[in-house]
């Protein structure tokens, strides 16, 4: 018996001294990506802007899985046409959401997609210093863009993605710039 787990163990170093290593020029599968977010809202006609938070596990060079968490707010200028009334003031639109989605890659550039569970809700402060509560909803969030992720010498990346992003009550086309860690 001890002979065999001699002849075992010596033919296990053998074999494990000749086996060379496949080299894959893997991407780093983890990354946490931090920026602001800015578009312009068609469906409440003003400007947006906001921040995002993104986590990326990409188990290939091609494929990529998100998970994300974004505030938005869109701002309009209203006027007595819009309360048929005197009245001018601001409205204030909040977004909050949590999406999951995926992004396919062509060297460092991507297109990718996310759905998942947005908050709303909405406000708006007269001149005369009334507020006015606009109430609040649940909706599906969604966005789908394009983008391009320029590595930086510390490995790191800086990603630029344009697209549409929102809900069905606040549909914005605009861009985000994330800086994203080597998790």
């Amino acid at each position: 018996m001890k002979k065999f787990a001699l002849i075992f163990v010596f033919g296990a170093v053998c074999l494990t001294s000749h086996l060379k290593a496949q080299t894959l020029d893997l991407p780093e599968k983890h990354r946490l990506g931090l920026g602001p977010i800015a578009g312009y809202d068609f469906k409440l006609k003003g400007p947006s802007y906001g921040a995002g938070l993104m986590y990326e596990y990409k188990p290939f060079r091609s494929v990529g899985f998100t998970a994300g968490l974004s505030y938005e707010q869109t701002r309009k200028e209203l006027t007595g046409s819009d309360f048929s009334s005197d009245d001018e003031g601001l409205l204030k639109h909040h977004l909050y959401s949590a999406s999951l989605g995926a992004r396919y890659y062509v060297g460092s550039f991507y297109l990718g997609g996310a759905l998942g569970y947005a908050y709303e809700y909405g406000e708006s402060q007269m001149d005369n210093g009334t507020i006015i509560k606009g109430g609040s909803i649940n909706s599906l969030y969604s966005s789908l863009g394009v983008g391009y992720q320029a590595p930086l010498r510390n490995g790191d990346l800086l990603e630029m993605e344009l697209g549409s992003f929102g809900t069905k009550n606040s549909m914005k086309l605009g861009g985000t710039v994330k800086y994203k860690f080597l998790k």
